[in-house]
């Protein structure tokens, strides 16, 4: 039986795993309320402990992974001027990037003084993999996750840079995988199954065996061994320091001038501000498969947060879900895809549960899904992604 949190908003099916206790309150907001019993102050000089034990072993003091968007300048603000430390910005290119994105990019570059790589993937292979994760796991970003969480380590192996600042521990801010006080740091475990699905780059080739290691090359992980040799860890900020990323944004916004971007089906203008097509078919995957969308994500963070109540925030949530989305026809141009397709995909990850609670939203025309009645027919048939996905790869 699905059942949603007393407190907040999420189903106890949430892709991360969440559990319940008598009161039918969920993990996530039982780690949450750690944020106001433990000393910050005291964390704080934790983390410096930790990176002082390491200081002027390399050029850079750490890398941080970095985008146009979400925790970045925070992350880059308490490390520079905090923590006191040289790190070097990396970014591994979205392919979506709005113009706020590019700018909060440059800002980044600008305002903190510091080294910046950047890396961007071939548009050939990009299209290819996005068309085999979308039709194979659901997913737009996979590449880019993939991406964005091996780059740094690579590079910080190639480079003997100690350490990697990430920002928040999604597992343990979403549904409380962690306490704070396990000071829990990035593994390629955790990578493989949650941020990859459970599919690593190696996996790739189960789905699709015409990719060569070459085209996965940019998104593949050291080695164990590289990784024992090189000792690098991956530190994360959150678990310092009290995370809370509306209040962080909008410092950031103040002193930096830090942009963002108000989405139709966003809660925040805050978060992924960056990548003009997150909140279209990314989102309507993500509530294809699991009833809810990113709004869910951020109304759930300011409940906890106590900004708003839970009755108002469900009131929201329903108007977020039902909102028509942006950057559809312009990722399906891009890809070379029709619409047709697009929502063969989301019907393709919809199970009976998101089914049922998206109906009435669903079938109201926006995207011309197909009535209740036609769905089971259009479920066994996957001929309009063959027809369209046929031709993606190739030339790779």
């Amino acid at each position: 039986m699905i059942v949603r949190c007393s407190e907040c908003l999420y189903w106890s099916n949430h892709p991360l795993g969440i559990t319940f206790d008598a009161q039918g309150v969920c993990s996530g907001c039982q780690v949450h309320r750690e944020k106001n019993q433990l000393n910050w102050r005291q964390r704080q000089a934790e983390l410096k402990t930790i990176f002082d034990s390491q200081r002027q072993q390399s050029r850079y003091d750490c890398i941080i992974p970095v985008t146009g968007g979400q925790d970045s300048f925070f992350t880059v603000h308490y490390a520079v001027h905090i923590l006191g430390l040289n790190p070097l910005l990396v970014n591994f290119n979205r392919t979506f990037n709005s113009k706020e994105g590019i700018r909060n990019l440059a800002k980044l570059r600008t305002e903190f003084d510091v080294d910046f790589r950047q890396y961007s993937i071939n548009p050939k292979v990009t299209k290819a993999v996005m068309a085999c994760t979308l039709t194979n796991l659901g997913s737009l970003n996979w590449l880019w996750i993939a991406g964005q969480t091996s780059l740094p380590v690579r590079i910080a192996v190639q480079l003997e840079i100690p350490f990697i600042l990430w920002g928040a521990h999604q597992g343990l801010e979403q549904v409380g995988m962690y306490s704070h006080l396990e000071n829990v740091e990035m593994t390629r475990r955790y990578r493989r199954e949650h941020d990859l699905m459970g599919y690593d780059e190696t996996g790739i080739f189960e789905f699709d065996p015409n990719f060569s290691e070459e085209d996965i090359a940019s998104v593949s992980y050291p080695t164990d061994q590289e990784l024992i040799n090189s000792g690098v860890r991956g530190i994360y900020l959150g678990n310092y320091v009290r995370w809370d990323p509306t209040a962080q944004h909008t410092l950031m916004s103040k002193l930096y001038g830090y942009e963002g971007r108000r989405a139709i089906r966003g809660y925040s203008k805050f978060d992924n501000p960056d990548c003009p097509v997150y909140f279209g078919v990314q989102d309507l995957l993500k509530q294809a498969k699991f009833g809810y969308s990113k709004a869910t994500d951020q109304l759930t963070r300011e409940i906890r947060h106590g900004r708003i109540s839970r009755a108002k925030a469900l009131k929201v949530e329903r108007q977020l879900l039902s909102a028509n989305p942006e950057g559809v026809r312009d990722f399906a141009d891009w890809m070379g895809i029709s619409l047709a397709t697009v929502n063969t995909l989301l019907l393709q990850h919809s199970p009976d549960f998101a089914i049922k609670v998206l109906e009435d939203d669903w079938r109201n025309k926006k995207f011309n899904i197909p009535i209740k009645e036609k769905i089971s027919a259009l479920l066994r048939s996957k001929e309009s992604i063959d027809h369209d996905f046929q031709s993606i790869g190739k030339g790779i």
